[in-house]
């Protein structure tokens, strides 16, 4: 397992050469195979060319009508984060409002974390545009919490779809969808799947060259 001084130079180089496919694939053929988060959730990123890699940081809301002291839970959970953790934030049930926002990301930015995914709806899409901050969720709100929605937990293990994430795995997130590597085999998989991008990016050459399908195939079992 990366060592935590060692996980951001991990990360961006995970970010630099990967994407979701090839992680998914690896998972595959190493016997996880339920590691990809359900597309049929709806999570995109705000940009298509946003990329996150990090080791989510859980967060769980549900319905509440109470107006009292109604972040109590998520601002101990945001001063909690540490550098490279990225946010994950889901509900109980379909929560309408949005749960994320434009402060929350700052906070995240200068605590070192590098970015958010919200199993739900995000606000200040425009802001955080404008922030460069990798965000990933099924859309945009106007809806405030306050008196419909609070943090109730955090750093506990959440489920999305069928897929079990916990605190301190590592997920990768960009424009084909949600991947969560397996904490027990994250070195293993990490390096399997920046060999198999180098693999990729021959097999791409090669066809770019003139090369046939049926010849790439053959030469590299790659496609």
């Amino acid at each position: 397992m990366p060592q935590p001084n060692n996980d951001m130079q991990v990360f961006k180089k995970m970010a630099d050469h990967l994407y979701a496919g090839a992680i998914a694939d690896i998972l595959d053929e190493m016997g996880f195979r339920h590691q990809v988060i359900d597309p049929k959730l709806g999570i995109r990123p705000l940009h298509p060319g946003m990329v996150a890699v990090g080791r989510a940081w859980t967060l769980v809301n549900d319905h509440d009508d109470r107006t009292e002291d109604p972040y109590e839970k998520a601002i101990e959970a945001m001063d909690m984060m540490q550098a490279g953790q990225l946010l994950l934030a889901t509900g109980t049930s379909r929560l309408d409002t949005g749960i994320f926002g434009e402060l929350s990301a700052t906070r995240i930015r200068r605590k070192g974390g590098v970015g958010a995914v919200i199993n739900g709806f995000s606000r200040d899409g425009r802001k955080i545009l404008d922030m460069n901050f990798p965000l990933f969720c099924q859309g945009i709100s106007p809806l405030d919490t306050t008196g419909r929605v609070r943090v109730v937990d955090y750093g506990v293990p959440v489920k999305l779809g069928d897929t079990e994430v916990c605190s301190g795995q590592i997920l990768f997130a960009d424009y084909d969808g949600l991947v969560v590597i397996p904490a027990e085999a994250e070195e293993e998989v990490i390096d399997k799947a920046l060999e198999r991008a180098e693999v990729e990016t021959r097999v791409r050459e090669e066809l770019e060259a003139g090369a046939s399908m049926d010849e790439v195939w053959k030469k590299h079992h790659v496609l």
